[in-house]
């Protein structure tokens, strides 16, 4: 069974699946899902909780035994698999699927990924775990669906936002759902509910940070090394959460990436980023970053990310704040970082 984001608490509420597959290329729909299955699992009595990070080096025979072993503190368990990537290698498919078969009885099993590719969607590991279960998938939006999400999310918390509102909110955020997010609960904290105008939405948002974490990719793709570190500094200083701002930067990677392999094929660079909805006001910065970046600085920059990520979620040793400055340098001048195009 697939589900949207949308569709999972509608789903839940009508009971909980054995075996849930999450994955997507929109982070705070993706953690937003995941918090949903695990609340749930624990009002259905599923108190105990065992994490597996499936990283390059991890043991997949680990995880079965895990599973086939019985607990002795709790009757019913979940059972969380995080991969690094949509690909787990031959052993990690085999044991998902072979785990898809058979569910361990008084076990829930969940398996976050990021996004899958057509490939992936359509390997026996994806296609055995939809089948035992529900997998719901949060691929980034649309401009179109971005602004929907964010009059849905403003209608939830009681407003009624005109357009203008809305386009304020979308173009301030740039498609970044958690900073829409977090806006919006700003308003909610700041005004009563009811009509909601521009002209609030304006208020609420300028107090923002002088070192607001959105222009750290501008300034890092504007290879602008000087201003780079200062937002960083200030970002540290004011305790930003670092899970945002490596979503900033993995966003921008990703997106010249994209932009990287389209125009690779023949796409034209204009095309390319009318497909990837790249903002006007930002145009000007993927076009001098790809420039600079061809596919060994790219791919660099992806692996770092990932090695940012696990350092910052504590499945590797690291100091995430230097992770995050390497990975934004290497970014800004690829030459700095030894990952020369």
């Amino acid at each position: 069974m697939r589900l949207t984001p949308k569709e999972l608490p509608g789903a839940l509420e009508r009971g909980l699946e054995s075996l849930y597959l999450l994955s997507g290329a929109e982070p705070l729909l993706l953690d937003e899902a995941v918090d949903r299955v695990r609340a749930a699992a624990r009002d259905g009595g599923f108190s105990e909780r065992a994490l597996h990070v499936a990283d390059a080096r991890y043991k997949w025979n680990d995880l079965y035994a895990d599973a086939c072993s019985q607990s002795l503190f709790a009757s019913r368990r979940l059972l969380e698999v995080r991969l690094g990537s949509g690909k787990p290698g031959a052993a990690g498919a085999r044991v998902l699927k072979d785990l898809a078969g058979a569910i361990p009885q008084d076990t829930l099993i969940m398996v976050v990924t990021g996004p899958l590719d057509r490939s992936a969607r359509r390997s026996a590991w994806v296609v055995a775990l939809e089948k035992a279960g529900a997998w719901i998938d949060a691929p980034r939006l649309s401009a179109r669906e971005q602004r929907g999400w964010i009059k849905d999310r403003l209608a939830g918390e009681g407003f009624q936002p005109d357009e203008a509102a809305v386009m304020l909110l979308a173009e301030r955020t740039e498609g970044n759902l958690l900073s829409a997010r977090q806006q919006i609960d700003k308003l909610a904290l700041a005004h009563d509910f009811g009509p909601l105008s521009v002209d609030a939405v304006m208020e609420a948002i300028a107090d923002a940070s002088r070192f607001d974490v959105f222009q750290l990719g501008s300034a890092a793709l504007g290879q602008d090394l000087r201003r780079t570190a200062r937002i960083l500094a200030g970002l540290k200083r004011e305790r930003a959460p670092l899970t945002l701002i490596l979503w900033v930067l993995v966003r921008d990677i990703t997106t010249l990436a994209d932009l990287y392999w389209r125009t690779a094929r023949g796409d034209s660079l204009p095309s390319a980023m009318g497909a990837l909805s790249v903002w006007s006001s930002r145009k000007a910065e993927f076009r001098s970053a790809l420039k600079r970046h061809g596919a060994r600085s790219i791919d660099w920059l992806l692996k770092r990310s990932a090695r940012a990520d696990q350092v910052i979620k504590g499945a590797r040793a690291g100091e995430p704040w230097a992770e995050l400055q390497l990975l934004a340098f290497g970014l800004a001048e690829p030459h700095r970082m030894g990952a020369e195009s």
